[in-house]
């Protein structure tokens, strides 16, 4: 009996989750956009080596709007693309093959970091990822000199989506991020790219430091649930955690949500909206996923596979 009625509460909470979240059974919001969105997460990350030009290169290949990366400060206070604050032997390696020790970057030079072979070691996690040997870090300087030439020869103008990476356990003082959002906002100028960039953090402090130094700079309110959390909102339920990124997000005047795909409903989409936010959610690679929320209203979408996310939002006829 006790199994039934588990069996039957189960049914209930997926009935549940089914109808709160399938955005096509709902009215669809109307997105603040006039177009989606498409974003390659790291270039792309599910293609080619992580925040290299390769990866870069990929997602213009398939027709992304937008170019996705991280960045840190470096010893010699350079912005390099990165995405954590320490190396990551996982991906990367010298440049002899041998294994790189976890570093954190604040002790590197730009030079010493671009002395590794970023793209010969394949991600584990992608299994569709193509290695390019020999394949160096980049600084933002050379990101978009390169950028420059890549629009020259497709006749395209990409827009840039700008992460500010610290260190996980929140230890980074109000100086580093400070100065780095500044180094940061002082390159975008450098390259007159105000108006195609957005400056994006887990760290709020980044969005309001932005905002003062130049409020022409869209900022973006990136968002990760904690395991428990993320079980509630897949369940259907969440709404809780929903309204309290949806505050920290407005007090910080940022102008797009970008949160973990789970967050997002098609009451959150509005709820975003009617308070002058574009929602943008991270990383989505299933077919399914991004087509629930392109049914729910969302203005972009971040993905590792600028393929799939290329058919499934424009869809060859």
């Amino acid at each position: 009996m006790k199994k039934i009625q588990l069996i039957r509460i189960c049914l209930i909470l997926v009935c549940f989750t089914l109808y709160f979240t399938n955005c096509a059974t709902l009215e669809t919001p109307n997105r603040l956009r006039k177009t989606i969105d498409l974003q390659g997460h790291r270039g792309a990350r599910g293609l080619k080596p992580e925040n290299t030009w390769p990866a870069f290169e990929e997602a213009i290949k398939y027709k992304m709007v937008t170019l996705e990366l991280d960045t840190v400060l470096t010893k010699d206070k350079r912005i390099v693309i990165h995405h954590d604050s320490d190396t990551n032997p996982i991906i990367c390696q010298n440049a002899n093959g041998t294994e790189i020790k976890k570093t954190s970057l604040y002790e590197l030079t730009l030079a010493e970091l671009q002395s590794y072979d970023c793209g010969s070691k394949k991600n584990p996690n992608f299994p569709k990822q193509i290695p390019v040997p020999g394949t160096k870090l980049l600084s933002l300087e050379e990101f978009f000199e390169k950028v420059i030439l890549a629009e020259k020869k497709s006749k395209e103008v990409y827009e840039f989506n700008i992460e500010t990476k610290f260190p996980d356990d929140g230890s980074a003082p109000d100086s580093l991020v400070k100065e780095h959002t500044e180094k940061l906002i002082q390159i975008i100028e450098k390259y007159k790219v105000v108006e195609r960039s957005t400056i994006q953090s887990f760290d709020l402090r980044t969005l309001t430091f932005s905002k003062s130094k130049n409020a022409k700079i869209k900022t973006s309110a990136l968002f990760v649930p904690t395991y428990f959390q993320g079980f509630l909102m897949t369940i259907g339920f969440g709404n809780g955690y929903r309204e309290t990124i949806l505050s920290a997000a407005k007090d910080k005047q940022a102008d797009i949500i970008s949160p973990y795909f789970l967050y997002v409903t098609p009451k959150f989409v509005k709820e975003s909206h009617d308070k002058g936010m574009f929602v943008i959610p991270w990383t989505v690679n299933t077919e399914k996923e991004m087509k629930r929320l392109v049914s729910c209203g969302v203005d972009g979408i971040i993905s590792d596979y600028p393929d799939v996310l290329d058919s499934v939002v424009r869809p060859k006829p």
